[in-house]
């Protein structure tokens, strides 16, 4: 069988008749995902990326059963700026796509500050509201994400997954029966008040990693989980994001910046009380699950550059425990066996 590298370079080939002496390959560096990347680099300074699917996974032939695709034609009808496909490939899995260019917003940050982050903040909202609002408006049976929801038992699966691989597997926790029921209890009840919100079409992974910044402009990646949930959920990952940590004041001029908008989206009058609260609470949910990956990544993948964010993504956690009388048996269930905060 070709290497990877020839089938890119022959499906590039197939695609814009070039020479494989033209076209100059990189393998890009993975994040948590299974999947794999490389940027093709042709002339007069065009650019590809390329996703190969997860090896073992046999590709799909009809292209709009894979939910990657799917999704960014839906993404694509409601005008978010997702990355365009060119080609699909499903003898080698092999997906050619528009290049959004090579920094994250977090990379942006790193560079340049919080402070002159701001404007990409605001349009990574604006964003994110096209994918909740229009993304909702625009509902379609023949998108998955309108068939899989945040519901109980999905939120429930992602707090049981935290404490399988970050408190028992990398913490080394041993849970008592007693508080193990406890523990479960806690975490049914916040499932069951994030559950009972309305849902909205969701991104799912809405946060610094997944926003590339190209010529000014935010490009959204990594949407293939989309599902519906919480409004407050994405918002959360933006701004609660384990890889930045924003300022308070910051946080919450883009909360208010969020409502503002999707109230004039909708034509609604938010409460802000009650978004505020959930906010809170799905960021509890939202930071655990965050925990969890990174717990999973280090104990059963072995890659342990993840375990640097655990001290900021529990900080969150702690910080919103203490606010909710809604969450005093969870604060009382979990946090004895969290960390001492740093």
């Amino acid at each position: 069988m070709p290497s990877i590298d020839n089938q890119i370079l022959e499906m590039l080939a197939r695609h814009d008749g070039l020479s494989p002496d033209d076209i100059r390959l990189k393998k890009l560096p993975g994040d948590a995902s299974d999947r794999r990347f490389y940027r093709a680099r042709l002339p007069e300074g065009k650019s590809y990326i390329i996703m190969q699917l997860e090896t073992g996974c046999p590709a799909p032939e009809d292209p709009d059963t894979l939910p990657y695709i799917n999704i960014l034609y839906h993404l694509d009808l409601c005008r978010s700026n997702v990355p365009k496909l060119h080609f699909y490939d499903p003898a080698v899995g092999l997906l050619l796509l528009e290049d959004l260019g090579e920094t994250t917003l977090e990379d942006k940050i790193r560079q340049q500050g919080v402070t002159a982050a701001r404007p990409l903040y605001r349009q990574a909202i604006d964003e994110l509201l096209k994918i909740q609002i229009i993304g909702t408006r625009k509902r379609c049976e023949h998108c998955i994400a309108f068939h899989r929801s945040f519901d109980e038992e999905k939120f429930f699966w992602e707090l049981n997954f935290f404490r399988e691989h970050t408190l028992e597997g990398y913490l080394e926790r041993r849970i008592s029966s007693g508080d193990m029921q406890r523990l479960e209890e806690a975490f049914r009840q916040l499932c069951r008040t994030l559950a009972a919100e309305p849902k909205f079409f969701t991104h799912r992974d809405y946060h610094s990693r997944n926003l590339m910044v190209r010529d000014g402009r935010i490009g959204v990646i990594d949407f293939q989980d989309a599902r519906l949930g919480p409004l407050q959920y994405d918002l959360s990952s933006l701004l609660r994001d384990s890889y930045v940590v924003l300022p308070e004041d910051l946080r919450e001029e883009l909360i208010e910046y969020y409502l503002q908008e999707k109230d004039r989206m909708e034509g609604t009058v938010s409460d802000r009380d009650h978004f505020r609260k959930i906010f809170d609470l799905v960021s509890v949910q939202r930071n655990l699950k965050a925990a969890g990956t990174f717990g999973y990544m280090a104990v059963i993948k072995g890659k342990k550059r993840y375990l640097q964010y655990l001290p900021d993504t529990f900080g969150y956690v702690r910080e919103n425990l203490e606010k909710h009388r809604e969450l005093q048996e969870l604060k009382e269930a979990l946090l004895p066996y969290l960390p001492e905060h740093p």
